[in-house]
């Protein structure tokens, strides 16, 4: 899979733009496909494309999800962290 960045970021805010970013990018990369000829290809630089088409899908698809988690990280961790003396 075609690392796009995304799920390095730790930070919630830097994940949410670097998710906007690609989702433009995802935009007019399918504009820019509409105009090739994939049969005109090769067959590796066809199949390459839709692979990393198959690729971005999938890291946009789970984008948000990822975001959501680091937003939540900190409350998860102090909701945690309040938890463990009462289990002690």
């Amino acid at each position: 899979m075609k690392d796009f960045g995304l799920f390095a970021e730790r930070d919630a805010a830097r994940a949410e733009r670097k998710l906007s970013e690609l989702n433009r990018f995802a935009a007019r990369r399918e504009i820019m496909l509409e105009t090739i000829d994939l049969d005109a290809l090769d067959r590796n630089a066809a199949f390459a494309i839709l692979e990393t088409d198959e690729d971005l899908a999938e890291t946009i698809a789970f984008g948000p999800i990822y975001v959501h988690h680091l937003s939540t990280l900190e409350a998860q961790r102090a909701e945690i962290a309040a938890m463990l003396p009462k289990a002690a």
